[in-house]
């Protein structure tokens, strides 16, 4: 084990999907800075300008791909553009989703069936579909989907949003289960409370933040990066024996 340079990952191409939100950005810098080339993909075309130019200053290639997760068409191409541009994909950040907090009782069927096609079917099929890949050319891939801790506690007002999540940590483990004798490891991260675009406002109220500090040991919220340093660990060699594992990083909140 080359243990001093494990997170090198020169040669190595990275797809991330939902690369422009506050946490997919972060993956697509950490790889672009350890030597890695990026292809973000996001229907936030406007947000990706940015991000794109500085991954490529650390002198890795950099590519924005479009891409609606609610067509699974739109994934196929997603991915094979991906290969195009990249020339192969390595690892995949299978990273897209979003929440929305209200009473399980007040969701509608259209909330239902576009929150679980983001979080749920999306990981899906974006992940069959680079498996494709991988398997067909013989790569040794790492897939990397993203659950939270969610996925492991009943929070109030996240119904479908844990009930995704906690599809994601099993399908994580038949993923892995299928394919690792074909070299390709499936695992995930599980964020708990992290300060992002999306829980900004949800983590400003004073009662909110106390309620929730109050139950996290490290008493502190996540960073992106926090979470960015676990996702590079899986996709190293240093994660070869790790596969089928949600691995959740969350300052201690399921402790007990």
């Amino acid at each position: 084990m080359d243990y001093r340079n494990m997170m090198d990952f020169r040669g190595k191409s990275v797809l991330i999907t939902g690369g422009t939100g506050s946490m997919g950005r972060e993956f697509a810098y950490a790889f672009a800075s350890c030597g890695a080339d990026v292809a973000i993909t996001d229907v936030n075309e406007a947000a990706a300008e940015e991000i794109i130019e500085k991954c490529k200053s650390y002198g890795v290639n950099a590519y924005f791909i479009k891409c609606n997760l609610l067509d699974v068409a739109d994934i196929n191409n997603m991915v094979n553009e991906a290969v195009a541009r990249l020339g192969k994909v390595d690892v995949l950040c299978n990273h897209a989703g979003f929440n929305n907090r209200k009473p399980a009782i007040e969701y509608t069927e259209k909330e239902w069936e576009t929150l679980i096609g983001v979080d749920l079917k999306a990981i899906f099929f974006v992940a069959t579909a680079t498996a494709k890949y991988m398997l067909s050319n013989n790569i040794k891939g790492r897939i990397i989907n993203t659950a939270s801790v969610s996925a492991a506690r009943g929070h109030k007002n996240l119904a479908i949003y844990a009930a995704a999540k906690g599809g994601i940590r099993q399908l994580t483990k038949v993923l892995a289960h299928e394919w690792a004798e074909s070299g390709i490891n499936v695992n995930a991260v599980g964020p708990g409370y992290v300060i992002t675009s999306q829980t900004q406002h949800y983590l400003d109220d004073p009662a909110t933040r106390e309620a929730l500090l109050s139950h996290i040991p490290v008493k502190r919220f996540g960073t992106c990066g926090d979470i960015a340093a676990t996702v590079l660990f899986l996709a190293s060699e240093g994660s070869s024996y790790i596969t089928g594992q949600t691995v959740f990083v969350e300052g201690g909140r399921l402790i007990d």
